[in-house]
């Protein structure tokens, strides 16, 4: 069933929201992430999308406190992703507390993500962060050399639930998703897929609620709720409609 997602990125410990990826354009919202996941969840969240983006630059699960204070505060499903790197890291996460583990490019090594799948079946995601077409790594912090539709055309190969698509050129700007980037993504993947990055209006919600793909899952929205485009509540209001 299709949902929205409302997002909590953490930095040492902090809710905060990057513009298109940059760690120098962070912007703090609050020092106890467990206040949103509280007020998405009050505002009709079934599934949260936490990242650690701080694990994601560093390449190791850096805010397992954080994930453990959010799981505490609600009761909604938890899906988390960021750093990590190999099957104990998937495990800690569920022992902390999430529902759903999101891995990155390091699912991108077929011998892991067959592992991780074995292991834990549905309850893996896999993100594609995406700029110019290219797949990015390590906290979007380089690009690499695989193409998005070579990374899709992989993961097709495996029983993969959900994909979850960002166009980092979009994510944080407030001026819309990449609808076309994502209709290409449905149009190839044989996973269920996430949008994410530049939902900014109802408008765009509207439209998303539109779509009738049947591998279109939802989306994840993080600055617009944080800025006061819109709440929560009216987002769902919008999707329905």
């Amino acid at each position: 069933m299709k949902t929205i997602y409302p997002a909590i990125d953490l930095w040492e410990g902090k809710a905060v929201r990057l513009n298109q990826g940059d760690f120098e354009k962070m912007t703090v919202y609050s020092k106890e992430p467990g206040e949103f996941a509280r007020l998405w969840e009050k505002d009709g969240a079934s599934w949260l999308h936490v990242v650690d983006l701080e694990g994601a630059k560093k390449g190791m699960i850096s805010n397992a406190e954080s994930l453990r204070a959010i799981r505490r505060a609600v009761g909604c499903k938890i899906e988390f992703g960021g750093g990590v790197r190999n099957s104990d890291d998937i495990k800690k996460i569920f022992d902390l507390g999430a529902d759903r583990v999101v891995l990155g490019t390091r699912a991108l090594d077929k011998k892991f993500l067959e592992t991780a799948l074995e292991s834990f079946g549905q309850k893996i995601a896999v993100g594609l962060d995406v700029r110019d077409g290219f797949v990015q790594t390590r906290g979007w912090l380089e690009s690499g050399a695989l193409g998005l539709d070579d990374a899709i055309n992989f993961l097709n190969d495996f029983a993969l639930g959900i994909l979850i698509y960002t166009d980092i050129r979009k994510d944080g700007m407030l001026e819309g998703p990449n609808w076309d980037g994502l209709n290409h993504v449905l149009g190839l993947s044989r996973a269920s897929v996430l949008l994410s990055g530049g939902i900014s209006s109802l408008e765009n919600i509207v439209q998303a609620g539109t779509l009738r793909h049947g591998g279109f899952a939802g989306m994840i929205i993080g600055k617009a709720l944080y800025e006061g485009k819109f709440t929560l509540k009216a987002a769902f209001e919008a999707f329905r409609s």
